[in-house]
């Protein structure tokens, strides 16, 4: 389709080892809406055709597009829903963020509730029952609440806290945050919310993450530090008959292998390996050095041009 000849739409895109592993799991635990999107993403970028991953899903080739644009501008986040990672800034009155103050300030049980503490999803629950506003995310009411001096006798915490950051570790983590790298943003998020007191299930409704993810995150930083917020390096290998079989593969007349077209292209030979279980997931790139490697070339770019990327196998 010629829709499809710019940016992602015309080619599977790579994932990073930890990235593949979040996706995989929500695609199994997470809501039904988010296992759906992810299952989409984890099909395109194993190689399968936007119509093909639409046929298997059950969905309209232009809401796999959607939902890969989604993910393509804020990768995770953009799972949730079509307006995920958009700002939604609700033009609050100062009577309307006075009384949101008040209830966020006072027990549950005196504003009518039969809980001993909030939390933000139940203060949330709580105004739009009593129709005090008309919509707001937890991420907006946690934004519309920072810096109030929550009373902790009223206030879930975090069953694991954090404790105080010190102020270079907070300066540290807030950086990271706001950097170019999505992966680590959302790992320093998680880390400041907690220690803001958030809990996990906050946490992960906020970000739009799972809680597993979010548990596994708290976890590598308590026991790593902010190092631990980095994703060890890891290099799959595929053994040397597999490489065989894939230069094997790409000798071979690609009608063969049901594709109607000659000669292969990267692509197309990626695909049908993966479709004929000679691999599980292979990246364009490491495909293009395995066939560097065994003599073969299907294009004419240099692989040195490349940077050299742990290989996405699974």
């Amino acid at each position: 389709m010629a829709s499809e000849a710019q940016g992602i739409m015309a080619d599977p895109f790579w994932l990073t080892p930890a990235l593949e592993a979040e996706l995989t799991w929500l695609a199994g635990e997470a809501p039904p809406h988010v296992a759906r999107h992810a299952s989409i993403v984890l099909a395109r970028a194993r190689g399968m055709s936007i119509p093909a991953v639409a046929a298997m899903i059950g969905v309209h080739p232009n809401s796999v597009r959607n939902c890969l644009r989604r993910f393509e501008a804020y990768s995770l986040r953009g799972l949730g829903h079509a307006s995920a990672g958009k700002p939604k800034n609700p033009a609050f009155t100062d009577a309307v963020r006075d009384e949101i103050a008040r209830v966020a300030m006072h027990s549950p049980s005196g504003a009518g509730e039969p809980w001993a503490q909030w939390s933000l999803r139940r203060l949330r629950t709580h105004l739009l029952r009593r129709g005090v506003i008309q919509e707001i995310s937890v991420e907006g009411l946690r934004q519309l609440l920072r810096g109030l001096p929550l009373p902790q006798t009223y206030w879930r915490r975090a069953a694991h806290p954090l404790g105080s950051l010190s102020p270079e570790l907070r300066h540290a983590l807030e950086s990271l945050a706001q950097g170019p790298r999505r992966d680590r943003s959302l790992r320093a998020q998680i880390v400041l919310a907690s220690s803001q007191g958030l809990n996990e299930t906050e946490i992960a409704a906020a970000l739009h993450l799972g809680r597993e993810t979010v548990r596994r995150w708290l976890r590598r930083f308590r026991r790593n530090g902010i190092l631990g917020l980095q994703t060890q390096p890891r290099r799959a290998m595929f053994t040397p008959p597999v490489r065989q079989a894939i230069v094997r593969v790409a000798a071979a007349d690609p009608r063969r292998y049901g594709v109607n077209r000659t000669p292969w292209s990267l692509h197309t030979l990626q695909a049908a390996l993966i479709r004929h279980r000679v691999v599980r997931a292979i990246s364009i790139d490491y495909l293009r050095r395995i066939l560097a490697e065994g003599g073969s070339r299907l294009d004419a770019t240099p692989t040195a041009s490349y940077p050299d990327r742990s290989p996405a196998v699974g």
